[in-house]
C-alpha cells in the first residue's frame, strides 16, 4: 500500500479539490451551505458555489466509496448535542483519472476496512413495539440508509409476538448472515441469544455475532458499548455494526427447577427487579420511569428477605476498582482470537457448580448469608439503561459476574446518595452497598410472590442459580471493550 497521505485531485463543480486521507482523516473543501442552499458537492441540486468550508471526516464516519461516473463518498456525520443523530452525507465529484481514482479509492477502503469484512450481510429483527413503538422510525429513517449506503445487505423480520425473535434464531440458516442485529430492547436480544443456544449446533451458532441498535426502554448493550452519552445515538450503534468487529462476550447460565435459559446483561431481585417489572404501566414515560419508580421504592424503605449464597473471586471494592482499571489498560482481544468451552469435544454447557435445586457443595467455596435486602443484582453489563450504571466495574469477559447488594436499615438519606450514586457508578464505594465479582450466586426467595428478572423478562418467583461461562457470545464492537463506567 502507499504511504500517507492518500491524495486525489478532484472537481466539484467547476472548483479543484484535493481529497487527502492521513489514516486518521479524510480531509478536502466542500461547498458552504451557510452561504447557500445550493450544492454540487453534495448530492447535485445547482452550480456550486463559489465559498467553500474544510471538511474532515474521521475514518470511523466513512462507510463508502463508489466509483462510476463519478466519485461518490458516504459518510455518518455526526451532529452535535446528546439528543442530535448522525446523518448520512453523501460528497460527489468528477475524477479525470479514472486508473489514479480506483487506486485511491482501493487505498483508502483498504483502510478504512481494515480487519473489518465489508459489505456484511445481516439478519435484522426490529421490534416495531420496542421504544415506545419507535424502533420501525429509527430502522428506516437512520439505520437502513446508513447500512445501505455502507454496501451492507439484509434480510427484515418485523417481529410480531413474543418469543418471535427467539423462534427465528433457532431456526435460521446462520451462514447465510454475517450478523444478527436487533433493532429493540434488551428484550429481542435475550431472545436470539436463547434461540441460538437452544440449537443442535450451537458449537457453531453461537459464534454469531450480534449487534445492537438501541430501539427499546432498557438499551443495556448499547449503553455498555457506546457509553452514557451515545448509548441512545442509533447513527453510533449503526456504525458500530457496519464496522465493529466480534468481541468476545460471557453469557450467564439461569436455572430454575427444571428449567435452564441464558442471560446476558443483568439477573436482579428486589427493588430493581420491581422496577424493572413492576412499572409496565408507566411505559409511556420510557426510561423516566426506572428512575421514577427507584426513588419511590427506597423511600418506602422496601426489603425482600432471601437465602443468597455466592462464591467469592473478589470482595474488596478496591480491588476490584484497581482491577478494572488494569483490565483497561491490557490489549484488546477479539472473538476469533480466544477459545470457550464449546468446542467438538465439548459439545454443551455444564454447569460447574450445579443447578438451582441441587444442594450447595462446600468444596465449590459457597458462602452462604440469610437476610433482608433491599436488592440482589447480578450483572455482566455496567449500564442497565440511561443514567443508570448499576454494575460499574463489570466487564465484557472476565468470567465473573459482578454482583450488587444493598443492604437492608440503610436509611432514606443514604437511599437517595445511593440513588444518585447509581447515575455515574459512584454508588458502590457506598458503606451500605456490597459489591463483588463472583463465579455464580443462588437467590431463594423467603416469600410467595415478588418480581425476578433477567435481562428485563418476566422469570418465574423461585429459586434460581447463575453461573457465568466465559467468552460464550460475540457482539459487534469497535473498541473491542464496553465504554469506561468507572473512574481512574
Amino acid at each position: 500500500m502507499a504511504s500517507f497521505p492518500f491524495l486525489l485531485q478532484v472537481h466539484s463543480g467547476h472548483n479543484q479539490v484535493e481529497l487527502s486521507y492521513n489514516g486518521q482523516h479524510l480531509e478536502f473543501d466542500a461547498p458552504d451551505h451557510n452561504e447557500t442552499k445550493q450544492s454540487s458537492g453534495c448530492l447535485p441540486c445547482g452550480p456550486s458555489p463559489s465559498s467553500t468550508v474544510n471538511r474532515t471526516i474521521r475514518t470511523v464516519d466513512i462507510l463508502n466509496i463508489v466509483l462510476q461516473e463519478q466519485l461518490n463518498i458516504a459518510v455518518c456525520v455526526p451532529k452535535a448535542g446528546p439528543r442530535s443523530e448522525s446523518a448520512l452525507e453523501v460528497f460527489q465529484f468528477q475524477v479525470k483519472d479514472q486508473t489514479q481514482a480506483a487506486q485511491w479509492q482501493a487505498n483508502v477502503l483498504s483502510h478504512v476496512y481494515k480487519d473489518v469484512k465489508r459489505s456484511k450481510h445481516f439478519k435484522v429483527l426490529v421490534n416495531p413495539f420496542g421504544g415506545q413503538g419507535h424502533a420501525k422510525r429509527l430502522w428506516e429513517h437512520i439505520t437502513e440508509p446508513l447500512i445501505k449506503a455502507a454496501g451492507c445487505t439484509y434480510d427484515i423480520t418485523y417481529t410480531t409476538h413474543r418469543y418471535h425473535a427467539k423462534e427465528i434464531a433457532r431456526d435460521l440458516n446462520i451462514l447465510q448472515y454475517d450478523a444478527v442485529v436487533c433493532v429493540s430492547g434488551d428484550g429481542v436480544v435475550h431472545e436470539v441469544i436463547n434461540g441460538l443456544m437452544e440449537r443442535s449446533d450451537a458449537i457453531i451458532a453461537h459464534k454469531l455475532p450480534i449487534g445492537a441498535i438501541p430501539g427499546g426502554s432498557g438499551n443495556a448493550l448499547s449503553f455498555s458499548l457506546l457509553g452514557e452519552d451515545h448509548g441512545a445515538h442509533v447513527g453510533n450503534a449503526t456504525l458500530g455494526v457496519i464496522k465493529g468487529r466480534a468481541m468476545p462476550v460471557d453469557l450467564c447460565s439461569v436455572t430454575q427447577g427444571n428449567e435452564r435459559f441464558f442471560s446476558f446483561a443483568l439477573q436482579s431481585f428486589g427493588l430493581i427487579a420491581d422496577v424493572d417489572l413492576g412499572t409496565e404501566h408507566m411505559r409511556w414515560m420510557g426510561e423516566a420511569r426506572f428512575t421514577v419508580s427507584a426513588v419511590g421504592k427506597l423511600l418506602s424503605q422496601a426489603t425482600t428477605g432471601c437465602e443468597l449464597a455466592y462464591i467469592p473471586v473478589e470482595t474488596s471494592i478496591k480491588r476490584i476498582h484497581e482491577q478494572y482499571n488494569e483490565a483497561r489498560q491490557r490489549p484488546v482481544v477479539w472473538a476469533d482470537q480466544t477459545q470457550d468451552e464449546l468446542d467438538t469435544n465439548h459439545t454443551s454447557i455444564i454447569d460447574k457448580f450445579g443447578r438451582a435445586t441441587d444442594s450447595l457443595r462446600q468444596e465449590d467455596g459457597w458462602v452462604v448469608e440469610n437476610d433482608d435486602y433491599v436488592t440482589v443484582v447480578g450483572a455482566k453489563m455496567p449500564w442497565i439503561s440511561k443514567s443508570t450504571v448499576t454494575n460499574p466495574a463489570a466487564l465484557p469477559n472476565d468470567g465473573c459476574i459482578d454482583l450488587l447488594v444493598f443492604s437492608k436499615n440503610m436509611g432514606r438519606i443514604a437511599g437517595l446518595a445511593i440513588m444518585i450514586g447509581v447515575e455515574t457508578g459512584e454508588h458502590v464505594f457506598h458503606k451500605d452497598v456490597r459489591y463483588m465479582k463472583v463465579k455464580a450466586f443462588r437467590v431463594s426467595p423467603k416469600a410467595s410472590s415478588g418480581f425476578i428478572s433477567m435481562d428485563g423478562e418476566h422469570t418465574p418467583y423461585q429459586p434460581y442459580q447463575v453461573e457465568a461461562h466465559r467468552g460464550l457470545i460475540s457482539v459487534l464492537s469497535i473498541e473491542g471493550r464496553y465504554a469506561r463506567s468507572m473512574k481512574q
